[in-house]
């Protein structure tokens, strides 16, 4: 073959599938709609978080986070961040996996690395069943009343710490 026509040939390749490369990431950008497309992390009155044997409860008490039943005072910066980003995670896709592999996923309804209930102004309640297993990098989120489970690359998702300590604000000294 001639350069020349190796060089057309190239050409008219990249001009094919760069259409093609830039659709499907487009397309991924669309899909990509937050799990809770109506509400803001504003929204929440109460975050309960637990694992197979704590619950830690955030309130929100005249529009600053409180931990537990006797309303200590929050890390505020830290839990609002928390809060919106339960609120408008972006799941990157759907698996379509079978009721049987939930526990697979730890997204099972008693196999779940954590179980989140978002509890709004206007009284809906979501509950989140959050997996991260052991040989996979990305959380899976599946809410608890559904069958998708969603894939999603959160690094906060990964290991929410339950040691309501961590949560309080800072001893100002």
């Amino acid at each position: 073959m001639k350069p020349k026509n190796i060089l057309y040939a190239t050409f008219i390749l990249f001009i094919f599938t760069l259409p093609a490369g830039c659709s499907s990431t487009a397309e991924q950008q669309i899909t990509a709609k937050p799990l809770f497309p109506e509400q803001h992390g504003w929204d929440l009155r109460q975050v309960s978080i637990s694992d197979a044997d704590t619950t830690l409860d955030f309130k929100r008490v005249n529009c600053v986070w409180v931990i537990g039943d006797e309303n200590r005072p929050s890390d505020e910066p830290r839990v609002t961040a928390l809060a919106d980003k339960l609120v408008t995670m972006a799941p990157q896709g759907v698996l379509a996996i079978e009721r049987e592999r939930y526990n697979d996923f730890k997204v099972g309804d008693d196999s779940f690395t954590r179980k989140v209930i978002l509890t709004f102004k206007d009284n809906s309640s979501y509950t989140l069943l959050i997996g991260t297993p052991a040989i996979t990098k990305p959380a899976y989120v599946r809410l608890a009343d559904k069958s998708q489970v969603y894939k999603v690359d959160e690094p906060l998702f990964m290991k929410i710490s339950l040691n309501a300590g961590s949560w309080l604000a800072p001893e100002e000294g």
